[in-house]
């Protein structure tokens, strides 16, 4: 029994000594995630889902505040000029300015950038559903060659050389050393609590200000009209999250089939949401329309027919031809006003999703 008490002292002495050599030598302090950051209470609009949160990053007051600088943080960038608020720009309901955007050595990408406002409820990411999780999402462009045109790890090691990121880094993972998954964990938090809605398009919300918008809210979901409500449903976030081929070109675009190797998935292109239009032109994934009024026109008599075009599309078709809607001239200009109506002004201002460095 006293040789298992001496024994037992020892290995405590053994393990206070390697603690302090251990702290000699200045190496960065790890405590275990469990008890790192302030967890974040999420509050979302009405009539919102739980927000899906993955259990290998949960949000915190730290991760997301660091996340917060590192959108705004150019040095994540080859020549430190471009962040990834660069082309998604708070005042344009983080939307970008271009048509495609144009990155670090002046050259424009295939596709305009997508808002991001709701996107911790999305599978698939990007326009062709190339990322799996927001983690994945915002390595992407940094080390994209026509966008940011930086390697992450020379990025990590640009963070670690400051004063300022070695403690953010410590206070939201308990963890002074930079690493590319933390720097990804923060940044998707960040993103997750970009959120967006409009009360307009919930159940108690249907109260229009003049009989205009209510006359384009009824063409929206008209089956024979607008038949707009399939794809952007009538709910807190107005699209289904979904990838459909809506008829851009004849000869579709790879889309999602780029990704899944699946013939089925030709030409469909992840489903953007309607709100806040009025900040977010140009519209479609490559940017062909720069008005609302110029979608319309496209949805009654402009999307071609392929084998992949959406069924709810086909059912507006004869002969591989669009059928014109049975819409009016008023109808066209009802549905437009109403759209611009579904606009979240507080996504424009909302100082928790501005730049810090403001």
């Amino acid at each position: 029994m006293v040789y298992k008490r001496l024994l037992g002292l020892g290995l405590c002495l053994t393990l206070i000594t390697a603690v302090i050599l251990q702290s000699c030598k200045n190496d960065p302090i790890v405590v275990p995630a469990s008890s790192c950051g302030t967890p974040y209470e999420v509050v979302l609009p009405p009539f919102t889902p739980p927000m899906p949160i993955p259990e290998d990053n949960p949000l915190t007051v730290e991760g997301i505040e660091l996340g917060r600088h590192l959108f705004y943080e150019k040095m994540l960038s080859g020549n430190n000029t471009l962040a990834c608020a660069g082309c998604h720009l708070q005042q344009k309901a983080f939307a970008d300015v271009n048509t495609f955007s144009v990155g670090i050595d002046g050259f424009e990408g295939t596709r305009t950038a997508m808002p991001i406002a709701n996107l911790a409820y999305s599978g698939k990411l990007f326009w062709d559903g190339k990322a799996n999780s927001l983690e994945e999402l915002v390595l992407f462009p940094i080390q994209s060659e026509v966008e940011m045109h930086e390697s992450v790890f020379r990025a990590v090691k640009k963070l670690t050389n400051t004063d300022k990121y070695p403690g953010m880094f410590y206070q939201a993972f308990c963890d002074s050393t930079i690493t590319v998954e933390n720097m990804s964990k923060a940044m998707a938090q960040f993103m997750r609590t970009i959120i967006s809605s409009n009360p307009r398009m919930l159940p108690t919300g249907r109260e229009f200000r003049n009989e205009i918008q209510e006359r384009g809210y009824n063409v929206f979901v008209d089956e024979e009209k607008g038949d707009c409500q399939h794809c952007h449903t009538i709910t807190t976030f107005s699209t289904n999250f979904e990838f459909k081929n809506n008829g851009l070109d004849e000869e579709p675009r790879p889309g999602l089939m780029g990704q899944t190797g699946n013939p089925n998935d030709l030409g469909k292109f992840k489903t953007p949401s309607i709100l806040n239009l009025r900040y977010t032109a140009p519209y479609m994934h490559d940017g062909r329309f720069n008005t609302i009024r110029e979608v319309i026109d496209f949805y009654d008599t402009g999307f071609h027919w392929s084998p992949t075009l959406s069924e709810d599309l086909k059912k507006h078709t004869k002969d591989g031809k669009p059928v014109p809607r049975r819409w009016t001239e008023e109808d066209k200009r009802d549905l437009e006003i109403f759209l611009l109506t579904l606009t979240d002004d507080s996504l424009l201002v909302n100082p928790a999703w501005s730049d810090p460095n403001d």
